[in-house]
């Protein structure tokens, strides 16, 4: 019976015969320990009435028995040798079987960071993939042990019974499925770990540009002040060239903002976000441009009326001697006053179309 106890591979198969082998040692047990304990009784009756050297023989007869019960101990470590081998099979199934469970909801919760990436803050991301590795490396601690526990608990080399292989063979694919996840959850960690340094940088630009969005927003609204003289004029050309470079120099920040964006693992909202502010500045530097060209325009013709005068009133203060000089002085005159009348008219129409 004792060379019957052997360890067996497949859990239900071992537990079944486990249940078999203790019950036979218990009944073997209790028959050969009845049968002993019978033996001392009837020794301690015959011991009343028989001869003293007859009952040395007995007594030495008894004793070389005795010996031989040291079986029942050997039986008895054979099979808690084997109820120990179950419990432990028992566990490092359990522990495959949650590993394995596990898994599916992992991966899942994987899929679900990367499908709703759009749909929440890089930290927030980081952060749930950051939990996900926490998990999966206490599973692979898991694991480790288990590959520990399989050298000592499974049979190994090249003939290995094929219940004992199953048990390796799902510890390998277990072991592999987790392995190749953890790798994927870092990788996506580190993605989502530059995210937070893109959306950083991302912000920024679209906190320097929308105050500046909405105060030219603003001055578009009010209009152009109406100038009163040429220096005004000059003073609001230098101003509607400042704006015209203020709007370049901001359209850098948002292109800026926008290539950061890009390189997000997802940038469905900021797209959007830059798209509607593009727009809103495509409205802003159309009028930004109508500003510059009228202004511009403006101060030349001032400039031209302003020369005309002072080249006419130079003109005047001259001393003429001759009759033909004052005739043809005269036409000139004429000529430039009219000169000066349309380059007013021009003057004052691009003033009152500002």
């Amino acid at each position: 019976e004792i060379k019957k106890v052997k360890k067996k591979y497949n859990l239900e198969s071992a537990f079944d015969d486990l249940a078999k082998r203790q019950k036979i040692f218990n009944d073997t047990k209790n028959s050969i320990m009845g049968l002993f304990q019978q033996i001392q009784h009837n020794v301690e009756v015959m011991s009343l009435t028989i001869p003293e050297d007859k009952k040395k023989i007995i007594v030495k007869e008894v004793a070389a028995l005795q010996e031989k019960l040291v079986v029942v101990e050997q039986y008895k470590e054979k099979v808690d040798i084997i109820d120990k081998f179950c419990n432990d099979l028992k566990s490092f199934d359990g522990n495959l079987k949650t590993v394995d469970a596990w898994m599916m909801g992992a991966t899942k919760e994987l899929e679900e960071i990367r499908n709703a990436s759009d749909k929440m803050a890089p930290e927030d991301r980081v952060a749930r993939t950051m939990d996900l590795q926490e998990d999966i490396a206490a599973k692979v601690i898991i694991i480790k042990a288990n590959i520990e526990t399989e050298l000592a608990l499974l049979p190994q080399g090249e003939k290995v019974p094929q219940d004992a292989q199953e048990h390796k063979d799902e510890l390998n694919r277990i072991t592999k499925y987790v392995t190749d996840l953890q790798t994927k959850v870092k990788k996506e960690c580190d993605n989502f770990s530059e995210d937070v340094k893109y959306w950083a940088e991302y912000k920024t630009g679209i906190k320097e540009f929308t105050p500046w969005l909405v105060s030219a927003e603003s001055s578009f609204t009010e209009g152009l002040a109406k100038p009163s003289s040429l220096d005004e004029a000059k003073a609001l050309s230098e101003k509607v060239h400042g704006f015209e470079k203020s709007c370049a120099d901001h359209l850098k920040v948002l292109d800026a903002a926008n290539e950061a964006a890009i390189k997000m693992t997802t940038h469905k909202d900021a797209d959007a976000e830059v798209i509607a502010l593009k727009e809103r500045y495509a409205k802003i530097k159309a009028v930004a441009d109508n500003w510059v060209k009228k202004v511009d325009t403006l101060v030349k013709e001032w400039a031209l009326l302003d020369n005309t005068v002072t080249e006419l009133n130079a003109w005047v203060a001259k001393d003429k001697t001759t009759e033909g000089e004052n005739q043809f002085s005269l036409e000139k005159m004429e000529s430039t006053l009219g000169e000066l009348k349309t380059i007013f008219k021009e003057k004052e129409k691009l003033v009152e179309q500002l």
